[in-house]
């Protein structure tokens, strides 16, 4: 018999031994369209009707299980993670081996979550959790597909923070070294603080303009004054705008004494620098309404030559909103994708009190 043979009978005889014999552990079978989408519908179903505290709950014992199962107290941690042997793969997957450890699980990182060594390792996780709500009795019980769920996200994510780590190939056509790595997840976490520092600000941002604009119209209600519809539609903007529409900033030091904050330009956006002053200056003018809490402001700084943002333009404005000059600039592919909104959007020029 040759070598292919050879190869191809131990793998029919393998697969006849998963169907009958199965060795006493449930394997993974494909489920068909119709199984998934009814196991899909019955996730859903579960995930609708519990609470928020519920699923936070649970979400925190499914990590809990995996910070126990392997060492870890954060996503980066897992860059440590031993992946399964290419062999014991194999192994199990096309021939008879034993499949995975319970004791000492190893995904195969190589692949997503459906293969049917890492379906197995899922499964093993499903069934200790269930093992777990049972014993410790959980407030809440819930089925596998939920939790399977949850797992294959978590999953996913891990395997992300995993394949980061490892060495990548240069410029230069060789391997990183291990402090040239370690270089590249630092710069790499730089990068996600700061876009979480920028994308805070711009939340910030708009939630303080927000609320100085209903404070200033509720004022003016009660005093009937004639600026008032100004203050109104300057509402309408930030509103319209949400805080995706707030421009993003990099801190610097000027003079080496104070820290101003550049204000990145938006090509998308109309200018409208001198409505934003107008609302950001109230808070410093009235004084005697809004009192300084927290840090002190720090100066902000627009000008042409400032940075562009690259983040993507809002989506369904009214035209109004967008920039006529950059709107003139798209082509109909990008219009189409802009879906600029048919809401009219009257202009004003302001002229507050």
């Amino acid at each position: 018999m040759s070598t292919m043979e050879n190869a191809v009978s131990r793998g029919i005889e393998a697969a006849l031994r998963h169907i009958f014999v199965n060795k006493g552990l449930p394997t993974s079978t494909k489920r068909s369209p119709r199984r998934k989408r009814m196991q899909d519908d019955e996730v859903k179903m579960e995930r609708a009707a519990e609470l928020n505290h519920e699923r936070d709950f649970l979400l925190g014992e499914v990590w809990r299980l995996l910070k126990d199962i392997f060492s870890i107290t954060q996503d980066a941690d897992f860059i440590v993670h031993q992946p399964a042997i290419r062999e014991d793969v194999y192994s199990y997957e096309y021939e008879d081996g034993p499949g995975p450890d319970a004791k000492n699980l190893a995904f195969d990182l190589t692949h997503g979550s459906s293969t049917p060594w890492n379906t197995r390792i899922l499964d093993i996780l499903v069934e200790q959790l269930q093992r777990r709500n049972a014993e410790e009795q959980w407030p809440m019980r819930r089925s596998n597909g939920y939790y399977k769920a949850i797992l294959e996200d978590r999953y996913k994510r891990l395997r992300t923070t995993w394949r980061a780590a490892q060495p990548k190939v240069t410029a230069k056509g060789i391997l990183e070294t291990a402090a040239e790595v370690e270089e590249r997840l630092i710069t790499k976490r730089d990068e996600s603080l700061k876009s979480v520092r920028q994308t805070t600000r711009r939340r910030n941002k708009y939630i303080r303009r927000a609320k100085i604009l209903e404070h200033i119209i509720n004022l003016k209600k009660d005093d009937k004054d004639e600026d008032l519809p100004a203050w109104m539609w300057l509402q309408k903007v930030i509103k319209t705008l949400g805080d995706g529409g707030m421009s993003s900033e990099e801190s610097d030091v000027e003079n080496d004494i104070h820290c101003v904050l550049w204000v990145k330009n938006m090509a998308w956006r109309r200018k409208i620098e001198r409505e934003l002053d107008v609302i950001d200056h109230q808070r410093v003018l009235d004084d005697d309404v809004f009192v300084p809490q927290g840090s002190k402001p720090m100066k902000r700084i627009r000008a042409p030559g400032n940075s562009m943002s690259e983040r993507s333009p809002i989506t369904g404005l009214p035209k109004a909103l967008y920039d006529g000059e950059w709107v003139d600039g798209l082509t109909g592919g990008q219009m189409e994708r802009l879906n600029v909104s048919n809401d009219a959007f009257r202009w004003m020029k302001v002229a507050v009190a």
